[in-house]
């Protein structure tokens, strides 16, 4: 029989393969007129990949909940035009939306090694305090990523390896611009380290991982219309993420299969010259003004992973953000709401 999984060629080849794809990545996301926005969250290449050589396309819907939950400094909010939909605790909305897209690429280099590249962008557009339409068409920052297994397998089975990524400052800096939120990028390069686990078992297969992620200090100057001059330093982060998978029906190279993930960001001291800089626009009580220094945001997502062959897979997902109701008291966040997703799956060999 056929292996279609079998990664052909030299390590060499391989290496050149992937060195290939990267410029084919850049070459797409240059294709369209489209604006790009900040990007606090890694780009969902934090699941883990089996195939060979893989191309996904994402894309991701964000309205204002999702920017008042993420981690913004409170100041890039400023401009913004905003509806107060009556009193405290009631939610604000800022005419802020963003559909962001993307494309990445993974590739094996041997039994133990996977590479990756990924570069974000998004569709996006708000509204100033005059009512007049504000968007920025740039690129955003490109993340690379790899892989070591130090056990299992690449093919199946369960595993444990050493993962990480590394941001570059390749788009452009929120403290140099008129709107911050339209930034294409954190406006510094940021690296992670973590581990990441895997099992099977029957019908289902379990995955969780965790991460630690850094971004470098960017230094601001005198023009800058929010803080000024000085030394801004984003949180450190936390990222945790749980997946449980279960195949629903599984016909030669055709499967269908349900999957519930929750992830969590924890967050830590923003800050510019020392001094502690508040964010998140909706207080963790779901009342009274923002005070909050520091955050932890859960990410609810379930959906369904459709393989239509063995060279395409389609998954739609639904996530609900915020979600903290199984893990504290406190009441929901003040504005809140469903994500919507579709990831495509290209396998070329």
């Amino acid at each position: 029989m056929k292996n279609y999984f079998a990664f052909p060629g030299s390590f060499s080849q391989r290496i050149l393969l992937f060195l290939h794809v990267i410029p084919t990545l850049v070459l797409l996301t240059g294709l369209g007129s489209t604006a790009f926005s900040l990007e606090l969250d890694p780009f969902p290449d934090y699941i883990f990949s089996r195939d060979p050589v893989s191309f996904s396309f994402h894309r991701e819907e964000k309205p204002s909940f999702y920017w008042v939950n993420i981690g913004v400094p409170d100041p890039f909010f400023k401009g913004v035009l905003q509806y107060v939909l009556g009193p405290p605790p009631n939610p604000t909305l800022y005419s802020m939306r963003s559909i962001e897209y993307g494309a990445k690429v993974d590739g094996w280099l041997t039994d133990q090694l996977q590479l990756r590249a990924a570069i974000p962008f998004a569709a996006n557009a708000m509204l100033d305090a005059n009512g007049n339409t504000q968007n920025v068409a740039k690129f955003g920052d490109l993340e690379i990523g790899a892989t070591y297994l130090l056990t299992g397998k690449r093919e199946s089975g369960n595993f444990i390896g050493v993962d990480g990524w590394y941001r570059f400052a390749s788009g452009t800096n929120p403290f140099n611009m008129d709107f911050p939120l339209l930034s294409t990028g954190r406006g510094a390069p940021g690296e992670a380290i973590g581990l990441i686990l895997g099992q099977e078992l029957g019908g289902f297969s379990f995955f969780q991982s965790v991460h630690y992620e850094k971004t470098q200090p960017i230094t601001v100057d005198s023009s800058n219309n929010l803080f000024g001059a000085g030394i801004f330093q984003w949180p450190d982060y936390f990222h945790a993420t749980a997946r449980i998978d279960y195949l629903l029906f599984h016909r030669a190279q055709r499967f269908v299969r349900l999957f519930y993930e929750l992830r969590m960001r924890e967050s830590g001291l923003m800050e510019f010259n020392r001094q502690v800089v508040t964010y998140g626009l909706s207080s963790p009580y779901g009342v009274g003004p923002t005070t909050a220094t520091t955050d932890m945001l859960f990410f609810s997502s379930g959906g369904l992973e459709i393989r239509v062959d063995k060279e395409f897979t389609a998954q739609g997902k639904v996530t609900w953000v915020p979600f903290e109701t199984f893990f504290t008291t406190r009441e929901f966040r003040p504005d809140y709401g469903l994500l919507f997703s579709f990831d495509l799956t290209f396998r070329p060999i």
